[in-house]
């Protein structure tokens, strides 16, 4: 081994046990050369450090607002007064990405790992740094007497440290309740089976993704090929049909029918922000967008109204940065056990929100979605369906009316969909490695599904009842006569 302190000598290891240690590897390399009856092989990798562990936070500080305020920029100066036409939305969008993240990086400051240390009692504190001490001074002169020291006080500080902790423990068990700050937190604790290192991936001719951009890769083919139809459709002449109304519709002039966005609206939508949630690939978090002065919110109101006249989704909006988590109870070497959270942009998931509640005052206000379907309406819930299942089979056992109910699962519902939109999905990270951009075809909003699949079937009038939550369906019948 070859430690990445200069003055120590590298060393040897036949076999090494690891558990809970998460390994980063770069590279692994046989060695042919030497005469041995080993087969020498020199694993690189990165071991977790502290800062790897703890990793130094950065903080929007308070100059953020007061420099945002600002918007004579040679980037923001680059935007047309009037933005009508779709280039000019791209051009505004990315003069103001840049405009933003500009001044976030210069407003940003470092804050070093949080420490623990401050916690500790002054006996321990006085301990660490009398450790600390005679650890420098064994470095400086390493006499064997130094070195004894050192190394005594380091047994002392990590047991006194790990007494510390115990009765710590100890003392909150005794005293922890649902009341308490920490009880959830602990909970979660301990519900937790802790760290489990991420095996090699298996790619499709099962040799094995080592390296984080194979990695990467191998997860983004696995998702691009679970987003993809199996088969073609069954019914060739209804597609054909859709396509040719869809085509159809799309040909027509935009009607202006739509609410422009108001200032107000957008100023309600951000304060609402949840600042904990993640970047998308643009770099502009919710606590950026939260310190917007009004002339910039105003520039974001002109971008929506353009997006919306125009009938156009800016592509950079589209974009995603994609991590794969893993799935409980699923294999950790499969590809297909990883599951795909998107980060999109903050400025893009705004015009999302926006659009959704026209399109919610559209299909719901003039209840265009049928009455079976529960999903993505207010005052549903999956639940209320439930419900109405429970009910209708409870009475039965009254009635002496026996009941039969057929359910159904669509697999992969919102991930093979294609007959609504086009989303691209740009990269999967794994460990700040990405991998080539890959498109997929996928609906914007689960909205969007239910107007999908509106058109299905309702036989209520041979008194089979039809109850609908997103994707999940279900047929009951009830009957007297079984064999009816």
């Amino acid at each position: 081994m070859f430690s990445h302190v200069v003055t120590h000598r590298p060393s040897t290891i036949d076999i090494a046990l690891t558990k809970g240690v998460a390994l980063n590897f770069n590279s692994i390399e046989t060695i042919h050369g030497l005469t041995s009856d080993h087969r020498p092989v020199i694993l690189k990798w990165d071991l977790p450090t502290a800062g790897g562990l703890f990793p130094s936070a950065k903080l929007l500080i308070g100059k953020v607002s007061t420099a945002l305020e600002k918007i004579d920029t040679p980037n923001l100066n680059s935007i047309p007064n009037d933005i009508a036409s779709t280039d000019e939305i791209d051009l505004a969008i990315g003069a103001l990405t840049n405009h933003v993240r500009t001044v976030v990086e210069e407003s940003e400051r470092e804050v070093p790992a949080s420490s623990d240390r401050r916690k500790f009692p002054p006996d321990i504190l006085e301990l660490i740094r009398a450790k600390n001490a005679a650890l420098r001074r064994a470095s400086a002169y390493p006499t064997p007497e130094y070195r004894s020291r050192a190394r005594a006080l380091q047994r002392e500080v990590k047991a006194r440290v790990r007494e510390f902790r115990n009765e710590s423990w100890s003392d909150l068990m005794e005293e922890i309740k649902p009341s308490h700050k920490a009880f959830w937190a602990v909970t979660k604790a301990l519900k937790t089976e802790g760290y489990t290192p991420i095996p090699p991936l298996k790619k499709p001719d099962n040799s094995e993704a080592i390296d984080d951009a194979e990695i990467a890769e191998c997860l983004a083919d696995s998702i691009e090929t679970q987003c993809s139809h199996a088969s073609p459709p069954h019914d060739i002449a209804h597609i054909s049909r859709i396509e040719e109304e869809v085509l159809q519709k799309t040909s027509l002039e935009p009607k202006d029918d739509l609410a422009p966005v108001s200032l107000s609206e957008v100023q309600t939508l951000v304060k609402s922000l949840n600042t904990r949630k993640a970047p998308g690939l643009d770099g502009i978090s919710n606590k950026a967008i939260k310190c917007f002065s009004i002339p910039l919110l105003s520039l974001l109101v002109a971008i929506f109204n353009a997006c919306i006249k125009n009938c156009y989704f800016p592509p950079a909006w589209k974009e995603a940065e994609v991590i794969g988590i893993h799935k409980p109870g699923k294999p950790r070497d499969l590809p297909a056990s990883y599951r795909p959270i998107s980060l999109l942009s903050g400025l893009g998931k705004l015009f999302e929100k926006i659009l959704k509640t026209r399109l919610s005052d559209h299909l719901l206000g003039k209840g265009l979605i049928i009455d079976e379907q529960f999903g993505f309406r207010p005052a549903h819930s999956c639940p209320q369906q439930v419900l109405r299942l429970v009910e209708y089979v409870s009475e039965g056992f009254e009635t002496e009316r026996s009941t039969v109910a057929v359910f159904f699962d669509v697999a992969k519902a919102f991930d093979r969909q294609t007959d609504i939109s086009h989303l691209g999905m740009s990269a999967l990270t794994r460990q700040d490695v990405l991998s080539e951009q890959e498109f997929l075809k996928a609906p914007p909003s689960p909205l969007l599904y239910s107007a999908y699949t509106n058109d299905v079937p309702r036989p209520s009038s041979s008194g089979v009842q039809l109850a609908l939550f997103a994707d999940d369906t279900a047929l009951f019948y009830g009957n007297r006569n079984r064999s009816t």
